[in-house]
């Protein structure tokens, strides 16, 4: 079977289209005929070793996967060959008692993301998967665990969005930005989007932005707070840079909630602290979701209330894929698809 393989972390050109041997589920593992797999921020930093720089190389990145289950391990209960199933991206024993209590998150034997979904076929551990409902196309459900899964865990459960507050979305046209986008919409928000992008800015609006505010110099804080008439309640940021934190934090709301989901750069921020104890704000750190947001987001995506936007590449261009992930050029999230 053909595999995208990393030898060396740094550039797209690290990456190597091979054929490997077929993988075979152990215990508690399926083996899946990869329809679709995302090309994420965390792919990138992975790439770049900026999150992982010990991955153990050479490796097969990819943990954003939807397939038809082709052979089960022993222990698995539940799936059966044909399944049409997705992945989640972390692995959690799914025995321990935070697992079996649905806090999987805080599994006593740790939690590893999954690798090896940028290939025809991936071994993925049962726990973690869940069946997608037949009105969803395989090539969408791909991304609902870590694109809308992650930002409903960020904008639900850690920025805890109320209906009619403001929800400041930065990296508004990427994969998790604009899925944030619509999970706030579902929770009832008004979303103002943040790009720096000026050509995306009417896309954006189509796609449900209330409002939109494209990244420029330093002093954009004050078409935030106009935008959002007094400044946002909740800030959900996908990029984590600090030519961004420093205006929209000036923007705030008394009382906000900046929830951080990512880091796309290797850079700090800075702050004073009167500005926290000043505004009372809080900053919050939101990882990735629980099989529960997993199954609401799939829920979500099936009643219409989320639509996945993707933009799809074959496996063999996964190379052009990860230097548009680094142009930031998809609108949405980029997908391989095997």
């Amino acid at each position: 079977m053909k595999a995208t393989r990393l030898y060396e972390q740094g550039a797209p050109e690290n990456l190597k289209i091979e054929d490997v041997p077929m993988p075979e589920p152990g215990p508690n593992q399926v083996l899946v005929k990869v329809a679709a797999v995302g090309i994420c921020g965390h792919d990138q930093s992975d790439r770049n070793g900026l999150t992982r720089p010990h991955v153990g190389l050479p490796v097969t990145i990819g943990h954003e996967v939807a397939g038809t289950v082709t052979a089960v391990g022993d222990r698995v209960n539940g799936f059966a060959v044909g399944d049409r199933v997705a992945t989640k991206q972390q692995t959690h024993c799914g025995e321990c008692t935070n697992c079996r209590i649905g806090r999987e998150i805080q599994c006593d034997r740790g939690r590893l993301f999954n690798y090896g979904g940028w290939a025809e076929y991936v071994v993925l551990p049962a726990p973690g998967l869940l069946k997608v409902p037949d009105n969803i196309d395989l090539k969408l459900a791909s991304v609902v665990a870590c694109a809308v899964g992650t930002t409903l865990n960020a904008l639900r459960n850690v920025g805890e969005v109320q209906p009619g507050e403001n929800v400041l979305v930065t990296g508004a046209g990427g994969g998790l930005g604009l899925h944030g986008m619509q999970v706030a919409k579902a929770l009832g928000g008004r979303v103002v989007a943040v790009t720096s992008s000026p050509s995306k800015v009417d896309r954006l609006r189509e796609l449900g932005a209330d409002d939109v505010v494209v990244a420029e110099g330093r002093d954009y804080w004050e078409a935030i707070v106009k935008a959002t008439n007094g400044g946002p309640q909740v800030v959900l940021d996908n990029v984590g840079h600090p030519d961004l934190f420093s205006p929209i934090f000036r923007s705030l709301a008394r009382k906000a909630r900046y929830v951080f989901t990512g880091q796309v750069y290797r850079e700090k921020i800075d702050l004073y602290p009167a500005f926290l104890f000043g505004k009372e704000t809080q900053i919050r750190g939101a990882g990735p979701g629980g099989m529960a947001d997993f199954a609401d987001s799939l829920k979500l995506v099936s009643e219409g209330k989320v639509t996945p936007v993707i933009d799809p590449m074959g496996l063999d261009d996964a190379v052009e894929a990860n230097r548009r992930l680094d142009a930031s050029s998809f609108l949405g999230r980029g997908v391989l698809v095997p």
